[in-house]
């Protein structure tokens, strides 16, 4: 199974279960994430503690609906500040654990937040919904690994 983001009325967001498309759902999610960016973290873990990068994995995964809520928002309320301040939160916690294109893609809605235009930040909130998507797996296997 995968999941996907959906955001509801009342602006809760959290992750939705659904089938995968297509038995290579896997293989489409390589490259999502640069687990290099992960394995650098192994020389922080302390012997006896709770495996710091399952934590991070899951404070990110926790947090990540949150901000995307605080983008949706921000753009129906043509909020360019607010929209600037999730953008660049999930940017800075995607690029810290290897989400590289969903660094970039914040970095673009951040800046699309800063000039207050926001012709294309519907787009590049779908698109970029589409990479956490693709790093959720990622992060899931990675998990998974280390559990």
């Amino acid at each position: 199974m995968m999941s996907i983001i959906r955001v509801d009325a009342d602006r809760s967001t959290h992750w939705e279960l659904v089938s995968p498309a297509h038995a290579g759902a896997d293989a489409a999610a390589l490259g999502a994430v640069d687990v290099a960016v992960l394995d650098g973290f192994a020389a922080l873990q302390a012997e006896g503690e709770p495996d710091l990068i399952v934590e991070l994995i899951d404070l990110y995964l926790e947090d990540a609906p949150r901000k995307v809520a605080s983008m949706l928002e921000a753009v129906a309320l043509a909020d360019e500040g607010a929209l600037g301040r999730a953008a660049h939160s999930l940017k800075g916690s995607s690029a810290s654990l290897g989400a590289g294109q969903v660094a970039a893609l914040c970095g673009e809605l951040e800046r699309t937040g800063d000039d207050g235009s926001f012709e294309w930040a519907g787009a590049l909130l779908a698109r970029m919904g589409q990479e956490l998507e693709r790093a959720r797996r990622v992060f899931a296997a990675e998990r998974q690994k280390r559990l």
